[in-house]
């Protein structure tokens, strides 16, 4: 292998190919990047078995080769190097890169063993907004399960229909819902893990990019420019959460986001010093009152809203509250109660972009 590239270009690929190596692993062959170099192109691949990430820029390439080297290694000296025309070579059974006055070598490894990339049909898929697909599971991803008796719960449901885009996650105490109108030939029901969906939406840029989406098999494919991104699917039947959706409410709040968001972040920090970190919330005709209260301390806070219905007072976890009002970008937002023990639903003042249900904790306080 000889090539020559600019530095920058492919310090850039080959970061965002690292994101599917595994970073410690029994064979070292997966802790690294498989570069490929030929018809003056490189293509860098990176996998953990789950996740798959193939990159490519145009280069010079004087010899074709095809190699691995460290992930971890590799990255780190790209991001050393001053900005220059960056000469990459073997010379035995080392890597020679040479960038302005800095020369360095690395032992690499042959590329036969390395696992090959998925193949997908890439004539049918379905286009998406870049900054919307990161929007869907930003919104959705945190409502994930962290726990594997139930390995389902730890991806996304992605449903496709012909009108249609939606994410799900649930993790037993609170559901995340976010949908986007969309054309689409294709009808698919996916679950995606969740790791595969953080890293998806930390590389493709939140513009109006088009990313396709492919789905076959038990693989689903993500395009984004010159970038492929490729993730098995969880196998199992996912929850049927529209059945677990209230159809009714009794009491209606329409409160300003801001205004509840930092309300509930300033009465968490007391709250978190509990084991439970419960905040109570006693809703009014137009006031919502939040209170902590911990051996350290107590907080209270008063918020402007908006009731339709009867007063009523209801505990939850302070993080699944705030977990779902960060990544709202609505100035109002809608909370549907009925009783203290049933879920609240969060939805936008018009429209159905998201719905988030959390459930109470029950409290001897709360009546």
């Amino acid at each position: 292998m000889r090539i020559v590239c600019e530095k920058n270009e492919l310090q850039k690929n080959a970061n965002t190919t690292a994101k599917a190596v595994v970073l410690k692993s029994p064979v070292y062959l997966l802790e690294g990047i498989r570069i490929k170099a030929e018809n003056d192109e490189i293509t860098l691949f990176g996998s953990d078995g789950t996740l798959s990430i193939k990159s490519t820029l145009q280069a010079n390439v004087l010899e074709d080769g095809d190699l691995v080297l460290p992930a971890k290694l590799f990255c780190e000296l790209l991001s050393k190097f001053e900005d220059c025309e960056l000469v990459i070579y073997t010379e035995g059974t080392n890597v020679v890169m040479e960038c302005g006055h800095s020369r360095t070598t690395l032992c690499y490894m042959q590329a036969d063993q390395y696992p090959k990339f998925p193949e997908f049909d890439m004539q049918g898929g379905v286009a998406v907004f870049s900054k919307k697909l990161v929007s869907m599971i930003d919104q959705t991803v945190f409502s994930t399960s962290e726990s594997e008796e139930k390995p389902i719960l730890t991806g996304i449901l992605m449903e496709l229909s012909s009108e249609k885009l939606s994410m799900v996650a649930l993790d037993g105490y609170r559901l995340a819902i976010r949908e986007e109108a969309i054309q689409s030939p294709l009808k698919v029901e996916v679950v995606l893990p969740s790791k595969s969906m953080r890293e998806l939406a930390r590389i493709i840029p939140e513009d109006e990019t088009t990313v396709r989406i492919y789905s076959q098999d038990n693989l689903a494919g993500f395009v984004c420019q010159n970038v492929q991104i490729a993730t098995r699917t969880l196998q199992g039947d996912y929850v049927k959460y529209k059945s677990i959706l209230p159809k009714e409410y009794i009491s209606r709040v329409i409160v300003k986001r801001h205004n509840l968001l930092a309300s509930l972040e300033r009465a968490s920090i007391l709250a978190r010093q509990s084991r439970t970190n419960l905040v109570n919330l006693l809703i009014d005709t137009d006031m919502m009152t939040i209170t902590s209260d911990s051996e350290v301390g107590k907080a209270r806070e008063e918020v402007d809203i908006t009731l339709t219905g009867k007063t009523l007072q209801i505990a939850f976890n302070a993080r699944y509250l705030l977990d779902m009002l960060k990544v709202i970008h609505d100035d109002e937002i809608v909370m549907d109660f009925n009783t203290n023990i049933s879920p609240c639903v969060i939805h936008p003042v018009s429209g159905e972009s998201f719905l988030y249900l959390v459930l109470p904790v029950k409290t001897n306080n709360v009546s």
